[in-house]
C-alpha cells in the first residue's frame, strides 16, 4: 500500500470502519454493537449503514434488527479473485526483500509433486546454483519445496516419499524418512525453514510459505546465498524478513488476518 501525504476522507473511512466490524465468527451485528466497535454516534452510524444498504454493501434484517454484509461484495470479490496473479501481486515485496537483504530472492509454486521457480532476483555473490526460472524440482529437494511440504497433508507427504525417496545431496542432507517428517512438523510450527548446506555445500536458503484466502499454501518465498553470509544474528534478521514477506504476500493474495 502506498504512503501519500494526504488526509483520508473521514466519511469514507468511517464507512470502512463499519464494514471492518464484520467477521466470519460474527457475521451479524446490531447497531449498538457496531457503535461500540467504531465509537461512532448513533445518528452517524445509522446514516452510514443506510448509505451502505442503498448500495447493496449492507443488508438489514427487519426480524432480528441486525446488519450483515451485502451481496454487492460478491461482485467485487469475484473481480479481485479472478485477476489475482501471484507473480504480479508478489513483485513489489520480492523487490523490497532483494533490496533489503542483498541476497538472491526466489518465488516458487507447487505443481503436484514438484515446485517450479516463478521469479528470481539474482544477487552479485557469484555463487548461483542451478535455480533458474521455470525449473522444476521434487518438493523435498531444497528449502522452497520443503517449506511447502510442511503445510501439506501427511498422506500426500508419505506417498511422495514412497514415489520419490529422499536422496543424499550433501553430507548434511536428511535421508531418514521418519526424521524428515518429524522436522516438517517443526517447520510448520515455526513458519519458515532454513536449509544450511543440505542441498548445496556452502549454500544456505531461508524460505516461508504463502497462503491464499482459504488458508491453503500456494507458493513459497525466500532468499539464498553463501552460508558464511547467513550466520548468527544476521540469519535471525533474515528469517524475520523472509517470514514478513511471506505474510505480506499472503495478505495480498487474500489470506484473512487471524
Amino acid at each position: 500500500m502506498r504512503e501519500l501525504n494526504l488526509e483520508p476522507i473521514q466519511s469514507v473511512e468511517r464507512a470502512i470502519h463499519i464494514l471492518n466490524c464484520f467477521r466470519y465468527e460474527k457475521p451479524e451485528l446490531s447497531i449498538e454493537e457496531i457503535m461500540n466497535k467504531t465509537k461512532l454516534a448513533k445518528t452517524t452510524t445509522y446514516r452510514l449503514l443506510w448509505t451502505l444498504e442503498r448500495n447493496y454493501l449492507i443488508q438489514y434484517n427487519q426480524v432480528t434488527n441486525r446488519y450483515r454484509l451485502g451481496t454487492g461484495f460478491l461482485e467485487y470479490s469475484g473481480i479481485v479473485y479472478e485477476h489475482l496473479d501471484i507473480k504480479r501481486e508478489s513483485e513489489p515485496y520480492l523487490q523490497k526483500l532483494y533490496e533489503e537483504t542483498g541476497h538472491s530472492v526466489i518465488l516458487a509454486q507447487p505443481q503436484s509433486e514438484t515446485i517450479q521457480y516463478l521469479v528470481r532476483y539474482d544477487s552479485e555473490d557469484g555463487l548461483q546454483p542451478n535455480n533458474y526460472v521455470g525449473r522444476k524440482r521434487i518438493l523435498h529437494n531444497g528449502a522452497f519445496g520443503i517449506v511447502l511440504l510442511a503445510q501439506m497433508d501427511l498422506t500426500f507427504v508419505e506417498a511422495l516419499l514412497e514415489d520419490y525417496p529422499l536422496e543424499e545431496r550433501t553430507p548434511k542432507t536428511i535421508t531418514d524418512q521418519t526424521l524428515f517428517i518429524e522436522r516438517l512438523a517443526e517447520i510448520k510450527e515455526n513458519g519458515y525453514f532454513v536449509d544450511v548446506d543440505e542441498t548445496f555445500v556452502g549454500y544456505t536458503a531461508i524460505s516461508a510459505p504463502i497462503f491464499n484466502d482459504r488458508n491453503q499454501v500456494i507458493a513459497s518465498v525466500g532468499i539464498s546465498g553463501p552460508s558464511f553470509k547467513i550466520e548468527g544474528e544476521r540469519r535471525k534478521q533474515l528469517i524475520d524478513q523472509v517470514k514478513n514477506t511471506g505474510i505480506e504476500i499472503s495478505l495480498q493474495m487474500g489470506q484473512k488476518v487471524m
